[in-house]
């Protein structure tokens, strides 16, 4: 005896109700499994190591969370600041790859954290230089050495050419700013790259 053809559309639509509740409920799985897993990913907010090197941070402070919201730690130094010779104690760094849907859209940005929770933010990949009187584009881009600088541009507003560095832990990037005006002559002053979140 054969199911007739109401039997037949219940116990199809039976079977579509089974298998678009496993897949759903798989799918949901998945994701709080991947989800899990990032959070739980060297660099990440909630991971407390930082990605490279695999050192610890403390908690993320609000100021920066607020700002950015997704990132992922780079690099974390405590008691240390780039900007400042006299009051760096309790004064924390972070370098921070800003999370972005496109490749494009993610920076890397430098935040100093004071005791007070006040955050400053600069970009970690690229300082601003001002040249001697007369020195060219090309003069500097001869003098750099390509391995390590690039320079992406000037900005029409200070006359400074904007320096892309490959290097931007903090320690090296102090060193950097001190370095840069010493080692090139046609080099005046290099500092950094204020940066402000969109609005």
């Amino acid at each position: 005896m054969g199911l007739t053809k109401k039997d037949r559309r219940i116990s199809i639509w039976i079977g579509i109700t089974i298998g678009v509740t496993l897949s759903s409920i798989l799918f949901r799985y998945a994701i709080q499994d991947k989800n899990e897993r990032t959070a739980m990913r060297p660099g990440s907010y909630d991971s407390n190591l930082t990605a490279i090197g695999g050192l610890p941070f403390p908690k993320i402070p609000s100021s920066v969370r607020k700002v950015i919201p997704r990132g992922l730690v780079l690099y974390f130094e405590n008691n240390f600041s780039i900007t400042s010779e006299q009051n760096f104690a309790r004064t924390d760094c972070w370098v921070i790859e800003s999370g972005g849907a496109l490749r494009s859209e993610r920076l890397f940005i430098l935040a100093e954290v004071d005791p007070q929770d006040r955050a400053t933010f600069y970009r970690a990949s690229e300082l601003y230089l001002t040249a001697e009187d007369r020195i060219s584009l090309e003069t500097l881009e001869r003098e750099l050495p390509s391995e390590k600088f690039r320079i992406l541009g000037q900005n029409r507003k200070t006359s400074e050419y904007i320096l892309q560095t490959k290097e931007f832990e903090p320690r090296l990037l102090k060193d950097l700013l001190e370095m840069l005006p010493r080692t090139y002559r046609s080099i005046r002053q290099a500092r950094l790259y204020p940066w402000s979140p969109p609005n």
